[in-house]
C-alpha cells in the first residue's frame, strides 16, 4: 500500500499501451498501485514481502521520474525494521488511523501505535 497512487503524464509523441493509441498531448494517468500488485509481474503480489526479489516496483518512480529520496528512504526502512526486531517490546496499533482525503498520494494524519511488552 504505497504512498504514491498515481500521477498524470503528457504523451510527446505516438506510442500505444496494450491495445490503446495515445497521440501527442493526450494525458495517462498510471496507477502505480495496481501496477505493484500485477499478479504477472509479482508472485504473492498482495502481500508485504520486504526482501522480494527481483523486485521492479513503482514505488519510488522509474526512470528520469525516479525520487531523488530513494537511497534515504530505503535506508530509514532498513533502520527502523532493524530496531524493530531488536526491540524487546512489540509494536502494535494504539487505535484507529486517519487517513488524508488525497486523489494520488495515501498517508495518514494520525496512526497511533505502541510499543507493548
Amino acid at each position: 500500500d504505497g504512498p504514491v497512487q498515481g500521477t498524470t503524464r503528457t504523451a510527446v509523441r505516438p506510442c500505444q499501451i496494450g491495445t490503446v493509441h495515445i497521440t501527442p498531448g493526450q494525458k495517462v494517468v498510471p496507477l502505480f498501485a495496481a501496477a505493484n500488485r500485477d499478479p504477472a509481474a509479482f508472485a504473492r503480489a498482495d502481500e508485504l514481502v520486504l526482501d522480494r526479489t527481483p523486485n521492479r516496483h513503482l514505488g519510488y518512480g522509474w526512470g528520469p521520474h525516479a525520487c531523488i529520496g530513494t537511497t534515504v528512504a530505503q535506508a530509514g526502512l532498513r533502520a527502523l525494521i532493524a530496531a524493530l526486531n531488536d526491540h524487546p517490546a512489540r509494536l502494535a496499533a494504539a487505535g484507529a488511523g486517519v487517513r488524508r482525503r488525497t486523489a494520488t498520494m495515501r498517508a495518514f494524519d494520525t496512526l497511533p501505535a505502541a510499543l507493548l511488552p
